[in-house]
């Protein structure tokens, strides 16, 4: 049976005309539907919200439809509005009170309600919560951007030790296994740099062999780290050795070319010294003998003399 305000019969008929008075100067948005989806009543909010006409009474669907078609009122994503209605009503009075959110072309969220009434009725209540939802928003921003500081280094704007540990983490718990080849980088004599020229020199210059390590990584599974004063790590995903050497020798032709002056090498410059390695990873124990090969590799070009790359097959000087 459909409620009707002009059923003498119907309780709610005398019912209606007190509650508009209650709710017409709300802020909340209120309505109520007959058991056909039909609008029998709504408050001067909820009109306002579904962009239709005070006093007329269509019916959900076309509610929907509607403000779909003109863009306006209740807003739905969709490219099968036919679809997302039936699904919609599916869920329509299955329960006898249920909350959800939606949003409005006018920016604004509402926390809705439905209440099933006995006789098929459905009364419906929407909350404006686009503050909080804004507050929330802002709050999940700053949360996100708090984790990125934490997981970047401020002088180089690089990863940092935490975010190697959360890239370790995702690397473990994969479901399938990568091969990663790591290159690790360290600066030339880069304590006598910074006992000749000072430590903020030195943190220029950690800038500046940074950008360059950065400029020249073009594979996109690519993650440069900061491990900590002068020695930087590569992480290269799924990326062969030869290519990893490509990007080894491009970070050393790009630092020549920058040509940072260093009073104490033989060249008169920054150089680097770099060690490769490559390893399947499957677990976190690999990709630590990962990283301690690449460590070993750059342990031998150090002590070979210095500006050159060393690892597998590779040799350059």
């Amino acid at each position: 049976m459909a409620f009707s305000s002009n059923d003498s019969t119907d309780p709610l008929a005398d019912i209606l005309p007190v509650t508009a008075r209650l709710f017409d100067n709300s802020d909340t948005a209120v309505s109520l539907f007959d058991d056909q989806d039909r609008l029998l009543y709504g408050n001067d909010q909820y009109y306002s919200l579904i962009c239709h006409t005070q006093g007329s009474h269509p019916t959900w669907p076309e509610i929907v439809r509607d403000n779909y078609a003109k863009g306006q009122g209740l807003i739905v994503e969709t490219d099968d509005i036919e679809l997302w209605i039936r699904t919609a009503l599916a869920k329509r009075r299955t329960q006898n009170y249920r909350q959800f959110e939606v949003d409005a072309w006018d920016g604004r969220w509402l926390l809705m309600t439905e209440t099933l009434i006995q006789g098929g009725g459905l009364l419906d209540i929407g909350v404006d919560i686009t503050q909080a939802k804004n507050i929330t928003t802002a709050l999940k921003q700053e949360y996100q951007n708090a984790l990125v500081k934490a997981e970047t280094d401020l002088l180089t704007d690089m990863g940092n030790r935490r975010a190697l540990e959360r890239l370790r983490k995702i690397l473990a718990s994969k479901g399938r296994h990568f091969q990663v080849t790591a290159l690790m980088i360290d600066v030339d004599q880069f304590k006598s740099y910074n006992d000749t020229l000072g430590h903020l020199q030195g943190d220029l210059c950690l800038q500046q062999v940074a950008r360059v390590i950065r400029s020249s990584l073009r594979l996109g599974e690519t993650y440069p780290i900061r491990l900590g004063g002068d020695e930087f790590l590569v992480l290269m995903l799924d990326a062969s050795l030869s290519l990893a050497q490509q990007v080894a020798q491009r970070i050393r032709r790009s630092l020549r070319i920058s040509a940072i002056p260093h009073p104490m090498t033989d060249s008169g410059l920054v150089t680097l010294s770099m060690g490769l390695a490559s390893r399947e990873i499957v677990d976190s124990e690999s990709l630590s003998s990962l990283l301690k090969d690449a460590d070993d590799a750059l342990y031998k070009a150090k002590r070979s003399g210095r500006d050159r790359i060393n690892g597998p097959q590779v040799e350059a000087n």
